[in-house]
């Protein structure tokens, strides 16, 4: 019983582990903005300033 319950809590804690990269995965893809949407605020920047 004490081996079931050990492979219990090592599946339980790899699934935290994993849980845990995933939102933090998450929370950096949301949090910076990727190339393309800089360089979109980049030209509206540009276009309201008096250019193109």
């Amino acid at each position: 019983m004490s081996d079931l319950l050990s492979l219990v809590e090592l599946a339980g804690y790899v699934a935290a582990i994993l849980a845990m990269s995933a939102a933090v995965t998450w929370a950096v893809v949301k949090i910076s903005p990727s190339e393309a949407a800089k360089e979109q605020r980049a030209r509206e920047k540009a276009r309201a300033a008096g250019g193109d």
